[in-house]
């Protein structure tokens, strides 16, 4: 079981008939069998490279230094279960399938400022769209996925604003906040950064399909999750931490107290990027999450794209 039998089957795989790096096929191995974003794996292949590291965790060499590394060993005993030489080719098939491009730090496409999230940065990031969107000012614009119509107003009056002074809107494909986002974008300039939870081929939720699809023809859909691979919670948490590294400020548009969006301005604090809320209606419980923001951890106050663009 080691990292050469998926290297001499995607050698003879005629489908597979395209230039791949050992460290593009390691890093798209702990894709398949490691949370996203695991600061573990994360750790063990900035110190010793995604092959060496993966080849000490398949082989159990104790006679290199990643193999003796205390977390390659831990590693070991929790996710190395997961490992199939068949789901790592498969990963490659769905890629070339879809027309997908594959991206690892060292091709030119790759957004350098996921590097902001250290050891919990992806190992890989799979893309269909317009690349250059990555390389643009960007503002996520996320919230609760029960918005209300005052919410979905000020989501759409804010982003259209955003728009028209040459900004990209980042969102995820979520209900609410997030898909009113999506479709001003959309409406306008087409100047999308769509993240998923779930590998490229696979639309979360599913009534989003269509816009998906449309935000790869004029912006640019990312996801850190190989295709094939179905949504969960953790990695849909997870989508929204990348979302706030990918994007240049954040903004939460409405969320209630506990809302899971809060998670996004959380991520843009911590990384020292602009965040801003708006604070919405005294009386609304749908904004009890923004005011805590606003309140509590110093997020900017917002009532206009002005007030963005001068976050």
């Amino acid at each position: 079981m080691t990292i050469a039998a998926v290297i001499d089957t995607i050698s003879t795989d005629t489908a597979l008939n395209i230039p791949i790096s050992h460290d593009t096929i390691a890093r798209t191995a702990w894709a398949t069998i490691a949370n996203p974003g695991d600061p573990r794996v994360g750790g063990v292949i900035a110190r010793y490279g995604a092959e060496t590291a993966l080849t000490a965790l398949l082989d159990g060499d104790d006679d290199t230094a990643a193999g003796r590394d205390g977390t390659v060993g831990q590693l070991r005993s929790t996710i190395l279960p997961r490992y199939s030489v068949d789901r790592v080719v498969d990963a490659f098939r769905r890629t070339v399938a879809g027309g997908y491009e594959l991206l690892t730090p060292s091709h030119p496409w790759w957004p350098v400022s996921v590097a902001d999230l250290g050891s919990a940065a992806p190992f890989a990031l799979w893309m269909r769209g317009d690349a250059s969107i990555l390389t643009v000012p960007s503002v996520a614009m996320t919230g609760t996925r029960f918005a209300t119509r005052h919410g979905r107003h000020v989501c759409v009056d804010l982003a259209s604003g955003l728009l028209v002074h040459g900004w990209a809107i980042a969102s995820t494909a979520a209900r609410g906040i997030d898909t009113a986002a999506l479709m001003t974008a959309q409406a306008f300039t087409g100047r999308n950064l769509l993240v998923l939870p779930t590998g490229l081929d696979t639309a979360f939720p599913a009534e989003n399909g269509e816009l998906v699809d449309a935000a790869a023809t004029r912006g640019v859909v990312v996801s850190e999750i190989p295709p094939g691979s179905e949504p969960s919670a953790w990695r849909f948490q997870r989508s929204t931490q990348l979302l706030a590294a990918l994007a240049s400020k954040t903004v939460i548009v409405e969320a209630g107290y506990e809302s899971g969006a809060l998670s996004t301005a959380a991520t843009a604090l911590e990384l020292g990027r602009p965040c801003g809320a708006v604070p919405g209606r005294a009386s609304s419980a749908a904004n009890a999450g923004c005011a805590r923001l606003i309140r509590d951890h110093g997020a900017s106050l917002i009532a206009t794209s002005s007030d963005i663009v001068y976050l």
